[in-house]
């Protein structure tokens, strides 16, 4: 058996909180830090970046996770993204047309970035 799938939550300054989940999101990874991942999107969660830098297998569980998540986020006039995925997670994710429903960054500090409110 892999290692047990863990996610770890950071808030930076600008009020951008980041997901970080460490290990694969198969059923059992998915199922693992799903309580996690709703508690962490408790409160006025406005803008939320996942970190999928140590993600190394999504499965269907996964990406449903992702997308309930999302939309929920969405609802409440948040957003959520997606950064840092490897190559093979992305192909799994574009196949499944994740590109069209959560916007991707190749890096932590670019999604972060592209969240922060614009200066006024």
């Amino acid at each position: 058996m892999n290692e047990p799938t863990t996610l770890t939550t950071e808030e930076r300054p600008n009020g951008v909180k980041i997901i970080h989940i460490h290990g694969d999101l198969d059923s059992m990874g998915t199922h693992m830090v799903e309580k996690s991942f709703e508690s962490a999107l408790d409160g006025p969660i406005q803008r939320v970046v996942v970190n999928m830098k140590d993600v190394s297998f999504i499965s269907s569980a996964g990406m449903a996770m992702l997308l309930v998540k999302g939309k929920n986020l969405r609802q409440q006039r948040g957003q959520l993204v997606l950064a840092s995925a490897s190559e093979r997670v992305r192909e799994v994710l574009a196949l499944a047309g994740f590109n069209e429903l959560f916007d991707m960054y190749p890096t932590v500090d670019d999604a972060v970035n592209a969240l922060a409110p614009a200066e006024s």
